[in-house]
């Protein structure tokens, strides 16, 4: 993820020609520039942030100015880099469980299993969309996906307590105060990780998970309760994309099918399975050649 900041020196003027910025991308400072993509401009606004979830510190940007009514282009701009979001290092809405380091790999170790890793998502709102996120309470702000906030702003204000907002079913944020005051709306940042299972859930499945058949106590180790996890884990999400997800439906021209996504899931399962079973196995062995006593033949 890059951040590029664009100024516009004289956004009145530039707004009687141009309506946005386009952005171009090189993998080099003298290479060929690629369009990517386009900010919009804004009235009385002169500084503007593009972010490139795919750009690296190697990523070379130029812009232009365009009018998409006209198709009017201005020459590009000199090249130029990025920076690394601030984002990464200075998160300031707390994390919902606060994990010791082996807890935490635990966790890793079982989302790389089941291929639930955590992805960044983006939301900026400004006035004109406010409302398409704000419920009727005028408090709640709809993430559209099951997630956790990293940062939150709200007209410049960064939210940095549990409490305020209360994230709801890992998809609502509710805030105290009133989010819209009179005919003014809003403009609101929000970063967010997306994933099917949270890192409680994970941990809490983990914490919860029954002891692999054949194993005591003393022979139980945990890469059996991660395997063991990971697994139920997965039967889970088979189980809720059957019920959801699990009809095929046809129309005149398109086809839905999920039974190629459920099957390679259930590959998944077996192959975690055949790993837990052949490290029980191993366990038992050795288990057994660490007995000791007399043979009486």
């Amino acid at each position: 993820m890059i951040k590029v900041t664009i100024t516009v020196s004289d956004i009145s003027n530039t707004m009687l020609m141009y309506d946005r910025i386009n952005i171009y991308t090189s993998d080099s400072e003298t290479g060929t520039y690629t369009y990517s993509d386009y900010v919009l401009l804004q009235a009385g606004v002169s500084e503007y942030e593009y972010f490139d979830c795919d750009g690296d510190e190697d990523t070379w940007y130029k812009s232009s100015y365009y009018n998409s009514s006209s198709e009017n282009e201005s020459s590009l701009s000199n090249a130029a880099q990025g920076s690394i979001p601030s984002l990464y290092h200075t998160v300031t809405y707390p994390e919902e469980y606060e994990f010791n380091a082996d807890e935490d790999i635990v966790v890793r170790k079982i989302r790389r299993l089941i291929g639930d890793l955590k992805q960044l998502e983006h939301k900026y709102v400004d006035t004109d969309d406010f409302c398409n996120y704000v419920l009727g309470d005028n408090h709640t702000v709809d993430l559209g996906e099951k997630g956790w906030p990293v940062y939150i702003s709200v007209n410049s204000t960064e939210y940095t307590t549990l409490e305020n907002p209360v994230v709801q079913g890992y998809r609502y944020l509710t805030f105290s105060g009133t989010l819209q005051t009179g005919n003014t709306n809003d403009t609101m940042e929000l970063w967010y990780h997306t994933f099917k299972f949270s890192d409680r859930e994970v941990f809490q499945a983990y914490a919860d998970v029954i002891m692999p058949p054949m194993l005591t106590s003393t022979t139980v180790t945990k890469d059996h309760l991660i395997l063991q996890t990971a697994i139920d884990l997965l039967e889970n999400m088979w189980a809720e994309d059957m019920v959801d997800d699990g009809a095929s439906v046809r129309d005149d021209q398109t086809l839905y099918d999920p039974s190629p996504g459920l099957k390679e899931r259930d590959k998944l399962i077996a192959r975690l399975q055949k790993r837990l079973d052949a490290l029980i196995n191993e366990s038992i062995k050795n288990a057994m050649l660490g007995l000791e006593g007399v043979l009486i033949d």
